[in-house]
């Protein structure tokens, strides 16, 4: 009869690695250096423990070392922690340029997006979801435009076209 081999798992039991490599390997987690700052002295990016309290003197003995300017340096060394913050409210403007309204002229009557009202044309950017209209392309056609903002060189092209713009959330402030 033969006898049947012992599993890693028990020959291995005393070892600090039980036979998976280094000892911080096989814990679940995959291979990685730890949590928070352990481990990086393991890593390719190495960083001083001074570097990593911000302390001065180090920091200038390096800057001096290498010849470069302490404020430069403090720049490439700040790896840790979160410098300012991004606004969740912050809202996000969509543009639509007057090089597109006259190109897609045509389409956009033919969808419903340009209306044509008393003989002459009106396009409602705020329907469609765009906020801001921007562009210095000469447009050709006589237009009305209902938008919440709009560049002044894309109003001076409109006014200059024979056209009108409508900002919504401005009437007020002009009385």
């Amino acid at each position: 009869m033969l006898s049947q081999k012992k599993s890693k798992s028990v020959r291995m039991r005393g070892t600090s690695s039980h036979g998976w490599g280094h000892k911080k390997k096989h814990r679940g987690k995959g291979h990685r250096g730890g949590v928070g700052l352990s481990g990086t002295g393991a890593r390719g990016d190495a960083q001083k423990t001074g570097i990593l309290a911000k302390s001065k003197s180090i920091l200038q003995i390096i800057a001096a070392q290498k010849g470069i300017p302490l404020k430069k340096l403090t720049k490439k060394y700040n790896h840790f922690g979160k410098q300012g913050f991004h606004s969740i409210h912050k809202a996000k403007i969509k543009t639509l340029s007057l090089n597109y309204i006259e190109n897609n002229f045509d389409l956009m009557i033919e969808k419903g997006l340009i209306i044509k009202e008393n003989g002459n044309y009106v396009f409602d950017s705020t329907i469609v979801g765009y906020n801001k209209i921007l562009g210095n392309m000469k447009i050709t056609k006589k237009l009305k435009i209902i938008c919440f903002d709009i560049s002044e060189s894309a109003k001076f092209r409109i006014e200059e076209a024979g056209g009108s713009v409508e900002i919504l959330g401005q009437e007020d402030s002009e009385e």
